[in-house]
């Protein structure tokens, strides 16, 4: 059976200072960690890491179980240094980082828990581990901080034999010159108006979002939601429902990508966050 201790807030705000947590703790008032906070499960030689900015009303551990809850518009990060399995009862999948498993928890005030075994879920290969400033660290410490896996696509090249000379009739959507690409389907500007004649090897045009004029954030709906998550789906392997729809899931993915890629973690897919994305596609 778990035992249960209750702890005043300003007990608690000393325990994530220094970086334990206990057999249970149930705030008053949601608590925020300061400090990476390790958690060791009852009755197991299992280590897990709370991340630093994490949010909790509660956290409990019992016999190889880790319970936490978190209040709604908050997250809190949980990582497996040694990279076991984070298998949860909230339907949440956790990815890995080199030997490190992470699971990223959006509040709904509801308790989550956590049964890790102690079966390996990333590849272990080398001495990743945390840096005492918060995040991830290659060769077993640092200061680096966390750093989302991002992927390329390189696409294929395609040999085409098309006629000698095509006429172009109407002209191109979103295209206002004959250089540049359409703000609407992403394609290439070049023959927009008269006489083309392609080359009989052609390379597709690289790959364009578009991610519309207007800044979007959480609960955004829309065509230019679809653009962001298609660019998440090809750039970070998330494997989202193309539904147009933000979620706040969504939101904390793209502050971590904001923060490895020099920008401002805020959430919001502005300007700067867009050009980046882009840029990327490039």
């Amino acid at each position: 059976m778990i035992k249960k201790l209750k702890f005043s807030l300003i007990s608690l705000a000393v325990l994530a200072l220094v970086g334990v947590i206990g057999v249970q703790s149930a705030y008053a008032d949601a608590l925020t960690f300061s400090n990476d906070t390790a958690v060791t499960l009852t009755g197991t030689s299992i280590n897990l890491t709370i991340l630093a900015g994490s949010t909790a009303t509660s956290t409990v551990t019992g016999t190889n179980t880790l319970g936490v809850t978190v209040p709604v518009s908050s997250t809190l990060t949980l990582i497996s240094p040694n990279g076991y399995t984070l298998a949860n009862d909230g339907s949440i999948v956790p990815t890995c980082t080199g030997t490190t498993s992470v699971a990223t928890v959006t509040g709904t005030g509801s308790l989550i828990t956590f049964t890790p075994t102690t079966v390996v879920a990333c590849t272990v290969s080398g001495g990743a581990g945390l840096s005492s400033g918060g995040g991830l660290a290659s060769g077993g410490g640092g200061g680096s901080s966390y750093v989302p896996p991002v992927t390329t696509n390189t696409p294929p090249t395609l040999t085409i034999t098309p006629p000698t000379q095509m006429v172009i009739t109407q002209p191109i959507s979103g295209c206002s010159s004959t250089s540049g690409y359409s703000t609407v389907s992403g394609v290439s500007c070049s023959g927009n108006v008269g006489y083309n004649t392609p080359s009989t090897s052609l390379t597709p045009s690289t790959t364009y979002y578009n991610l519309g004029t207007m800044t979007l954030k959480s609960g955004s709906k829309g065509d230019a939601v679809k653009e962001l998550q298609r660019f998440l789906n090809d750039k970070l392997n998330l494997g989202l429902s193309l539904d147009g729809k933000l979620g706040p899931k969504t939101i904390a993915v793209i502050k971590k990508w904001q923060k490895a890629n020099g920008l401002v973690a805020d959430g919001l897919i502005g300007a700067k966050t867009k050009a980046k994305m882009n840029s990327m596609a490039q």
